[in-house]
């Protein structure tokens, strides 16, 4: 038993050195951190309103893990948001995004941030239309700059 109760305590011991070590190596979000992600998301509204393709991706984490729920369809990789913005431009003859609200919180070494905002949108062929949403996301900071790495959005039924 005593066997038993030394391998244990190895065992928790390293496990804990492990742990501190993980949690030492994250750096919590600062208030800087969160004005930079409000900027991050007036970047992806004047990329979208401008339909600049390239300026909106480079908004997002250029993995295959990148998960985006828009609208009740669930895009997993930046090459799938690709396509799905692409797709979004060639349909509008006019897309405009402005964020209504927002409201952000640290999370770890990431900032959730949850608001309002309205698309304008134009159809090729169809009527303008507008579109209102909820949306959540998780940002991080890779490679030197916060990207979405998590977006999620739902639409509002008209008031």
């Amino acid at each position: 038993m005593k066997k038993f109760s030394q391998v244990f305590f190895a065992v928790a011991l390293v496990t804990g050195m492990l742990l501190l070590g993980a949690c030492a190596t994250i750096k919590p979000a600062s208030k800087d951190d969160i004005t930079e992600v409000k900027e991050l998301g007036l970047r992806f509204c004047d990329a979208m309103s401008r339909k600049d393709l390239d300026a909106a991706m480079d908004c997002f984490w250029d993995s295959p893990d990148l998960i985006v729920v828009l609208w009740g369809n669930t895009i997993r990789g930046s090459d799938a948001v690709r396509a799905s913005i692409a797709q979004m431009f060639e349909q509008h003859e006019t897309v405009k995004l402005t964020i209504n609200e927002s409201d952000s919180v640290p999370v770890g070494d990431g900032i959730m941030t949850v608001g309002i905002a309205t698309y304008d949108l134009k159809p090729k062929n169809g009527p303008s239309m507008q579109i209102v949403e909820v949306w959540t996301d998780l940002t991080r900071k890779i490679d030197g700059r916060w990207v979405y790495v998590l977006d999620q959005a739902t639409i509002l039924p008209p008031q």
